[in-house]
Protein backbone atom coordinates (compact mmCIF):
# COMPACT_ATOMS: atom_id res chain seq x y z
CA UNK A 1 0.00 0.00 0.00
CA UNK A 2 3.02 2.31 0.39
CA UNK A 3 4.45 1.98 -2.40
CA UNK A 4 1.10 2.59 -3.87
CA UNK A 5 0.44 5.85 -2.50
CA UNK A 6 4.35 6.59 -3.74
CA UNK A 7 3.70 6.03 -6.99
CA UNK A 8 0.46 7.96 -6.88
CA UNK A 9 2.61 10.99 -5.43
CA UNK A 10 5.02 10.98 -7.85
CA UNK A 11 2.53 10.62 -10.67
CA UNK A 12 0.41 13.54 -9.88
CA UNK A 13 3.51 15.30 -9.21
CA UNK A 14 4.75 14.92 -12.41
CA UNK A 15 1.29 15.55 -14.08
CA UNK A 16 1.27 18.99 -11.75
CA UNK A 17 4.34 19.92 -12.70
CA UNK A 18 4.07 19.99 -16.40
CA UNK A 19 0.73 21.56 -16.81
CA UNK A 20 1.97 24.64 -18.56
CA UNK A 21 4.93 22.95 -20.57
CA UNK A 22 5.88 24.51 -23.55
CA UNK A 23 5.05 28.36 -22.25
CA UNK A 24 8.38 30.09 -21.24
CA UNK A 25 6.57 30.87 -17.51
CA UNK A 26 7.20 27.24 -16.97
CA UNK A 27 10.67 28.48 -15.76
CA UNK A 28 9.42 30.75 -13.01
CA UNK A 29 7.24 28.00 -11.36
CA UNK A 30 9.69 25.32 -11.73
CA UNK A 31 11.97 27.70 -9.65
CA UNK A 32 14.71 29.04 -12.51
CA UNK A 33 13.81 32.39 -12.53
CA UNK A 34 13.23 33.12 -8.46
CA UNK A 35 13.98 30.57 -6.26
CA UNK A 36 11.29 28.81 -5.23
CA UNK A 37 11.86 29.17 -1.46
CA UNK A 38 10.58 33.03 -2.05
CA UNK A 39 7.56 32.00 -3.48
CA UNK A 40 4.60 30.99 -2.23
CA UNK A 41 3.10 28.73 -4.72
CA UNK A 42 -0.82 27.62 -4.57
CA UNK A 43 -2.10 24.74 -6.95
CA UNK A 44 -5.79 23.53 -7.26
CA UNK A 45 -8.16 20.83 -9.26
CA UNK A 46 -11.24 19.49 -8.94
CA UNK A 47 -14.82 20.28 -7.86
CA UNK A 48 -13.80 23.93 -6.54
CA UNK A 49 -13.01 25.37 -9.97
CA UNK A 50 -15.86 23.68 -12.03
CA UNK A 51 -18.00 26.46 -12.00
CA UNK A 52 -15.36 28.49 -13.62
CA UNK A 53 -14.88 25.83 -16.13
CA UNK A 54 -11.22 25.36 -15.07
CA UNK A 55 -9.55 22.32 -14.55
CA UNK A 56 -6.23 23.46 -12.87
CA UNK A 57 -4.64 26.58 -11.25
CA UNK A 58 -2.01 27.32 -10.06
CA UNK A 59 -0.40 30.77 -8.57
CA UNK A 60 2.58 32.31 -7.47
CA UNK A 61 3.33 34.98 -5.12
CA UNK A 62 6.91 36.74 -4.10
CA UNK A 63 8.72 39.60 -3.80
CA UNK A 64 10.70 41.01 -6.44
CA UNK A 65 13.39 43.42 -7.67
CA UNK A 66 12.59 45.88 -10.28
CA UNK A 67 14.72 43.95 -13.00
CA UNK A 68 12.99 40.75 -11.56
CA UNK A 69 9.38 42.14 -12.02
CA UNK A 70 10.06 43.41 -15.26
CA UNK A 71 11.79 40.16 -16.44
CA UNK A 72 8.88 38.10 -15.39
CA UNK A 73 6.69 40.62 -17.34
CA UNK A 74 8.64 39.69 -20.36
CA UNK A 75 7.83 35.91 -19.95
CA UNK A 76 4.46 36.64 -20.29
CA UNK A 77 4.41 38.97 -22.79
CA UNK A 78 6.15 36.51 -24.77
CA UNK A 79 3.82 33.24 -24.19
CA UNK A 80 0.88 35.72 -25.00
CA UNK A 81 2.53 37.05 -28.42
CA UNK A 82 -0.43 36.13 -31.12
CA UNK A 83 -3.50 35.78 -28.33
CA UNK A 84 -5.30 38.03 -26.94
CA UNK A 85 -4.64 40.15 -24.02
CA UNK A 86 -5.59 43.09 -21.59
CA UNK A 87 -2.97 45.09 -19.28
CA UNK A 88 0.32 45.68 -19.72
CA UNK A 89 2.59 48.46 -19.26
CA UNK A 90 0.04 50.77 -20.41
CA UNK A 91 -2.31 49.34 -17.88
CA UNK A 92 -0.36 51.52 -14.99
CA UNK A 93 -2.41 52.97 -12.31
CA UNK A 94 -1.27 55.30 -10.05
CA UNK A 95 -3.35 55.85 -6.07
CA UNK A 96 -1.58 58.08 -4.33
CA UNK A 97 1.76 56.76 -4.58
CA UNK A 98 0.69 53.01 -4.60
CA UNK A 99 1.26 51.65 -8.41
CA UNK A 100 0.24 48.54 -10.06
CA UNK A 101 0.29 47.09 -13.05
CA UNK A 102 -1.99 43.80 -14.69
CA UNK A 103 -1.60 41.40 -17.65
CA UNK A 104 -3.93 38.85 -18.99
CA UNK A 105 -3.69 36.65 -21.68
CA UNK A 106 -4.73 33.70 -23.01
CA UNK A 107 -1.80 31.52 -24.31
CA UNK A 108 -1.25 28.20 -26.25
CA UNK A 109 -3.82 25.70 -26.13
CA UNK A 110 -2.57 22.79 -24.32
CA UNK A 111 -4.25 19.22 -25.06
CA UNK A 112 -7.95 20.19 -25.42
CA UNK A 113 -7.62 22.65 -22.80
CA UNK A 114 -7.36 26.55 -23.18
CA UNK A 115 -5.11 28.04 -21.15
CA UNK A 116 -4.48 31.93 -19.10
CA UNK A 117 -1.66 33.92 -17.68
CA UNK A 118 -2.59 36.78 -15.14
CA UNK A 119 0.48 39.17 -14.07
CA UNK A 120 -0.19 41.72 -11.63
CA UNK A 121 3.10 43.72 -9.53
CA UNK A 122 2.35 46.20 -7.20
CA UNK A 123 4.80 48.16 -5.33
CA UNK A 124 4.61 51.16 -3.12
CA UNK A 125 6.43 54.81 -4.03
CA UNK A 126 10.01 54.84 -5.14
CA UNK A 127 11.02 51.48 -3.65
CA UNK A 128 12.61 49.07 -5.63
CA UNK A 129 10.52 45.99 -3.96
CA UNK A 130 7.58 44.91 -6.30
CA UNK A 131 4.75 42.07 -4.87
CA UNK A 132 4.79 40.25 -7.92
CA UNK A 133 1.18 37.56 -8.26
CA UNK A 134 1.44 35.14 -11.81
CA UNK A 135 -1.69 32.53 -12.08
CA UNK A 136 -1.95 30.10 -14.52
CA UNK A 137 -5.00 28.43 -15.26
CA UNK A 138 -6.81 25.86 -17.64
CA UNK A 139 -9.98 24.25 -18.71
CA UNK A 140 -12.61 24.43 -21.18
CA UNK A 141 -13.38 28.08 -20.79
CA UNK A 142 -13.16 29.59 -24.34
CA UNK A 143 -12.06 32.92 -23.89
CA UNK A 144 -10.32 35.52 -21.41
CA UNK A 145 -13.49 37.27 -21.92
CA UNK A 146 -15.72 34.29 -20.15
CA UNK A 147 -12.95 33.78 -17.94
CA UNK A 148 -13.59 37.17 -16.52
CA UNK A 149 -17.03 37.16 -16.26
CA UNK A 150 -17.13 34.27 -14.48
CA UNK A 151 -14.48 35.08 -12.16
CA UNK A 152 -16.43 38.46 -12.20
CA UNK A 153 -19.84 37.30 -10.87
CA UNK A 154 -18.46 34.66 -7.94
Amino acid sequence: MKRFLMMMTVLLSATLAGAQTGLKINDLFEGRIIPQERMIETRVRGKTLVKYQLSYYRSVRFTASEGEADRVLKIVEDDSKGHFATGGKSRKTVFGKEHSINYKTQVRRQGDRNCFLCYQVWWRGNTSDREVTVIYMEGSVKSLEQLEERLNND
